[in-house]
């Protein structure tokens, strides 16, 4: 038994204002993706063990570290930010560009989207480098 995915779940959460209730497998796939872009990163193996399939509670095989699980939920923070960019996008496409730029609610919020992307990537890249720095005694 290492450390649960409940704790990559809620460190995620805490990054987040929407309310994800009923998305309970988009979350799981959220996790997934994080764990095979972070895998290669961090020190200890990101396996987990499922307790339940249906729930998606489980353990990583091995104890994380603070460091590693805030980079597994700032790659879910991404990965969600992607999804809601991926829908805004497509309907700015759907609508035409000057429609969707009348509607400010929209607008505001992708370009927050991206901006909020932007800089997330440049602090989920200086995580990764700090990976590299650690030592060990």
């Amino acid at each position: 038994m290492g450390t649960p995915l409940q704790q990559a779940y809620d460190l995620f959460f805490s990054k987040i204002d929407d309310d994800l209730f009923g998305l309970e497998l988009q979350i799981f796939n959220w996790l997934n993706s994080a764990i095979s872009k972070s895998k290669k990163f961090v020190i200890n193996n990101l396996d987990y063990t499922l307790n339940d399939n249906s729930d998606y509670d489980g353990n990583f095989n091995n104890y994380l570290t603070d460091d590693e699980l805030e980079l597994i939920a700032m790659q879910m923070k991404y990965e969600y930010y992607d999804k809601k960019n991926a829908y805004l996008t497509s309907l700015r496409r759907e609508i035409g560009t000057k429609d969707f730029n009348s509607l400010p609610d929209k607008k505001r919020e992708l370009d927050g989207i991206q901006n909020s992307m932007k800089l997330l990537k440049e602090d989920i890249k200086e995580l990764k480098q700090q990976f590299n720095t650690y030592q060990y005694n």
